[in-house]
């Protein structure tokens, strides 16, 4: 590698590590401050609260990535023209294809990180985050089991128990509801369990009464009960988290050798988990053309007094449009597994665009980002299964 490539790939990482910890920093800052509040409520701990904040992190990475790729080629390549840096090496006989090379090559080592986070780490923080879930919601089953104490496990709740015999069944139990504004819930019962439901904790009541005061009308209504079962998940820090949701849990190598299981076993659609499977390789690859099209718009154009901002504009016009192909993708994978195809094709078709451009160094972008996709295509059916059957990155499937 020459000192030209070295020098412009750590010009594109380091500011790549600049705009990934502001967004980084801004998507934390925007979800911690209501995980904190929930944890404290239940009573954990401020390292309890560090250690759920890091383990949604790692979902954000492939979505922060692209756009920290984008701004970092903007940025970097913005420099170069403003301090003559790109005329120079233009005017030494550096061909627009040469000039690609160090970019093309952050791209690529970013999508490749991208693509371990996506397989591994994705996988294997949701399933921490999940049995820590349960765990913090199994505490809380310890936290209300205080006799003759008012318990306040979340803002508008008040429990309180008056008794608990040999054999767990609590007595004399008091829940007031005032979470909702216009309405108050008083559940009075003579005993009652506390037992689990699917991982949710669950209240069973026996022989009470549950009094709702609607505070608009002054209207009280009364209900008596024999049997009456309330859900505490609401109580808990596992409903107010950003859920790791089952299927996110699974492995890729799960999700395709047998998707129809996975469906059964997660509660979706085996659309829905291939949908999972391919998203997994093709959004990485999405760092790969934003690094590209960051660079190729700048290119396009003479000097102008006005600065780059139409480039610019340009260079965001389309991510825009990929995104929102890319939904359109989902919407028709979803509805049939025939449909796999399209999860790949908007950026394809979108790319080749710029191929049509009568600027050369945007020809050369289209084309080389045509083909980025196409690899990810291909590397989705042929390599990436390969790998996953050969050497099983989360262990050996069980018989």
């Amino acid at each position: 590698m020459s000192r030209f490539d070295r020098y412009l790939l750590t010009q594109y990482f380091l500011m790549f590590g600049f705009f990934s910890l502001i967004l980084l920093l801004i998507y934390w800052i925007n979800k911690a401050i209501a995980l904190f509040d929930k944890l404290i409520s239940d009573g954990q701990s401020f390292l309890v609260f560090l250690e759920f904040s890091i383990l949604t992190i790692p979902p954000i990475i492939p979505i922060i990535a692209p756009l920290a790729a984008f701004a970092a080629a903007i940025f970097v390549t913005n420099r170069l023209k403003n301090d003559s840096e790109l005329t120079i090496m233009q005017a030494t006989g550096f061909s627009p294809l040469r000039l690609s090379r160090p970019i093309f090559l952050f791209g690529l080592i970013v999508t490749m990180i991208l693509l371990v986070i996506s397989h591994y780490l994705i996988p294997t923080s949701n399933k921490i985050l999940l049995k820590r879930q349960n765990e913090v919601a199994a505490s809380l089953n310890a936290k209300l089991l205080r006799v003759g104490s008012f318990i306040h496990p979340q803002k508008g709740i008040t429990f309180y128990i008056g008794g608990m015999s040999s054999t767990g069944i609590i007595e004399d139990v008091f829940v007031l509801d005032e979470r909702n504004e216009s309405q108050e819930i008083i559940i009075t019962s003579k005993s009652g369990q506390l037992l689990k439901d699917n991982d949710n904790p669950m209240l069973v009541l026996q022989e009470g009464i549950v009094q709702n005061y609607d505070i608009k009308r002054q209207n009280l209504s009364t209900t008596h009960f024999q049997d009456l079962s309330y859900d505490l998940s609401s109580w808990s820090v596992k409903e107010q988290l950003v859920k790791a949701k089952l299927l996110l849990t699974y492995s890729s190598f799960e999700l395709f050798s047998d998707h129809k299981l996975v469906s059964i076993m997660s509660n979706t659609s085996p659309t829905k988990v291939l949908e999972e499977f391919h998203s997994r390789t093709l959004t990485p690859f999405l760092a790969l053309v934003a690094a590209l099209i960051g660079f190729s718009t700048l290119m396009i154009g003479s000097y102008s007094r006005f600065g780059t901002s139409k480039q610019i504009s340009l260079g965001i016009g389309i991510l825009i449009f990929i995104k929102i192909s890319e939904s359109y993708a989902n919407t028709l994978m979803l509805k049939s597994e025939e449909n796999w195809l399209a999860l790949y094709m908007p950026i394809l078709i979108g790319f080749s665009i710029l191929s049509l451009s009568n600027f050369i160094p945007t020809i050369y972008f289209g084309l080389l980002t045509g083909l980025a996709m196409l690899a990810a295509l291909i590397a989705s059916l042929t390599l990436l299964p390969a790998l996953l059957m050969i050497f099983k990155p989360l262990g050996k499937e069980n018989s």
